[in-house]
């Protein structure tokens, strides 16, 4: 049994629901991956086949069963249909399941499942389009101010004192990266990604995000430097680099924390 603000409920039961509902959730991060770098509305026209435009029948976009009945391809022009849109619902629902598996079937549990999959659709926009839609990182940064504000997920100070410095130090390298180099070094979307973490993760928390996320980019580019790479003129996207420090100090954060203040005061 697995308690939920309705009283305990089985074990399978709520997973089930939870992962079919991962499921949806990913079958929509395929609509938000497509069609926000493309400033496309995410209404209309109906979901379509890429190749033929053909409309997909309600029966024909049932999230990984679907492609798998249909054999990977459109039921119209029989074109090959990526293997990564199935891919995607499936690993939503895998993360929806982790989420409530790790905080619960509650407020904690919805709101880090809606992180993840929005994570994972962020990282797949920026690594293809160098972009970090507000169309996701500002609802999401609500989720973590109402989490806070009504659910406890963090302190209210801390909330909204870490969406001030999240945002913060990201506007300051905009800023100061445009002065510096004459050109941006960073986007409004990274601004807004540091007041969505600020709100999940509180100001501690976001500060170590910033400080992994730089570092695992240093990790990246120095092979790169080293082996000759020419990175002049090439940008590398941050933001899966964002997206894995949050998920990092989202977990291990704290007892980072705790065991580097008990190392400088001892």
């Amino acid at each position: 049994m697995v308690g939920t603000p309705w009283g305990p409920l089985p074990v399978g039961l709520v997973y089930g629901l939870t992962g079919f509902l991962g499921l949806c959730l990913g079958s929509f991060a395929n609509v938000l991956i497509y069609r926000l770098p493309r400033e496309e509305s995410l209404v209309t026209p109906p979901s379509r086949c890429p190749a033929c435009s053909r409309r997909i029948k309600p029966w024909e976009n049932i999230p990984v069963l679907s492609y798998l009945l249909l054999g990977g391809r459109c039921a119209g022009c029989k074109v090959r249909i990526s293997i990564r849109y199935p891919l995607i619902e499936l690993a939503s629902g895998i993360l929806a399941v982790g989420a409530v598996h790790r905080f619960g079937f509650s407020y904690a549990g919805v709101a880090h499942g809606l992180l993840f999959i929005a994570l994972l659709s962020l990282v797949l926009i920026d690594l293809e389009h160098w972009l970090l839609p507000f169309a996701i990182t500002i609802p999401m940064a609500v989720i973590g101010l109402i989490g806070a504000l009504f659910f406890e997920l963090r302190p209210i100070p801390d909330a909204l004192i870490g969406m001030l410095v999240g945002g913060g130090i990201f506007l300051l390298m905009l800023i100061g990266g445009k002065w510096l180099f004459k050109k941006d070094a960073m986007g409004g979307g990274d601004v807004v990604f540091g007041i969505m973490a600020g709100s999940f993760l509180g100001w501690k928390l976001v500060l170590l995000m910033v400080f992994f996320a730089s570092l695992l980019g240093t990790l990246v580019a120095l092979p790169l430097l080293v082996t000759g790479k020419d990175l002049s003129g090439k940008m590398i996207p941050f933001g899966p680099f964002l997206a894995i420090a949050l998920v990092v100090c989202l977990f291990f954060g704290e007892p980072a924390l705790q065991w580097y203040t008990h190392l400088i005061l001892r």
